[in-house]
């Protein structure tokens, strides 16, 4: 089920308008009330790390960008987590996945990509990367603040 309870918002590569902030603030909200397992599992890392690996608190499924929900977001670094299912690894849902990227990155968003696999595959790797991309989400955002 993890692939077919996302909600869809816009097409592959569509680069319309972008949708209506009360959709999206209602697809957020129903994304958080139904996280995948893969999710949940993050959340709970994410809950034991902080304060302590990652300074901050996080937001579950955020808008981000005007037109992105992002699965996790860390606004003090502007750090956007996102959990890939299987379905990632269609041919569309990728070009879809890579526009994301780039239009948050133009927005000041940082986004890690995490497999469902490397959140259930090894904790001690998966705090790994985590650290790293918080530690460049936040030296990306510095520049940023005196501006």
């Amino acid at each position: 089920m993890e692939s077919g309870r996302r909600a869809r918002i816009g097409g592959p590569g569509r680069r319309g308008p972008a949708p209506d902030d009360e959709a999206l603030r209602l697809v957020a909200a129903e994304r958080r009330a139904r996280p995948t397992r893969a999710e949940r599992a993050l959340a709970a890392i994410l809950l034991g790390l902080n304060g302590g690996a990652l300074d901050g608190r996080f937001r579950r499924e955020w808008v981000c960008g005007g037109r992105w929900i992002v699965d996790f977001y860390f606004p003090e670094v502007g750090l956007g987590i996102e959990v890939d299912g299987g379905y990632h690894r269609s041919r569309m849902q990728r070009s879809r996945d890579l526009l994301k990227a780039a239009e948050l990155e133009a927005a000041g968003v940082s986004l890690l990509r995490l497999t469902n696999e490397e959140i259930f595959a090894g904790r001690e790797r998966l705090v790994a990367k985590l650290r790293r991309a918080w530690g460049e989400a936040r030296r990306n955002r510095a520049p940023r603040e005196g501006r």
